[in-house]
């Protein structure tokens, strides 16, 4: 029973994961799979009894998202270890790495979002990324009403920090 709950939980779950970790770290589709890999086994080796209703699998689900953070956590150290290019507490998004990134947001925007708190960052990239509210809600560990409000802060922190890059001298 554990087996086959787990199985179709993982088949669910990884490209959802994998999804998170490329959207929250910028990381090469590589080493997110990697990441999203290394949390599925983590998860397994915990060894968490089968839920048995939704509250459990919403739990499981967003231990999943937090130790998959664990995760990205540990390969930022490691990175800025390796790099120096730590910049609170996440990588700068460096357009070389990812062109998908400047392909779909523009750089006044990029540059915008740089400049906000790292919770309006997370929920703003994951926005960008296209997770729905609810998704979103599931892998901060939220309610989907303070997902809702987080987000509606942050876009209106970002549309002032567009206003204030807009009287910018250049």
């Amino acid at each position: 029973m554990r087996d086959a709950f787990y199985v179709e939980f993982f088949t669910d779950m990884f490209p959802k994961v994998h999804r998170f970790i490329r959207v929250r770290a910028r990381f090469p589709s590589g080493l997110a799979e990697d990441l999203a890999s290394e949390t599925m086994l983590t998860v397994w080796r915990k060894q968490v009894p089968v839920p048995s209703d939704d509250m459990g699998l919403r739990q499981l689900r967003t231990l999943t998202y937090k130790i998959a953070l664990g995760h990205i956590s540990n390969a930022e150290r490691k990175r800025a270890r390796e790099s120096d290019v730590l910049h609170q507490g996440t990588l700068r998004v460096i357009p070389e790495a990812d062109p998908t990134y400047e392909a779909v947001v523009p750089v006044v925007l990029a540059e915008a979002v740089a400049r906000l708190d790292s919770n309006d960052r997370q929920g703003v990239h994951l926005m960008i990324a296209g997770f729905r509210t609810a998704e979103i809600a599931v892998i901060l560990g939220i309610s989907e009403k303070a997902a809702s409000m987080r987000l509606a802060r942050a876009r209106k922190r970002l549309g002032r920090r567009l206003v204030e890059g807009e009287k910018d001298p250049a």
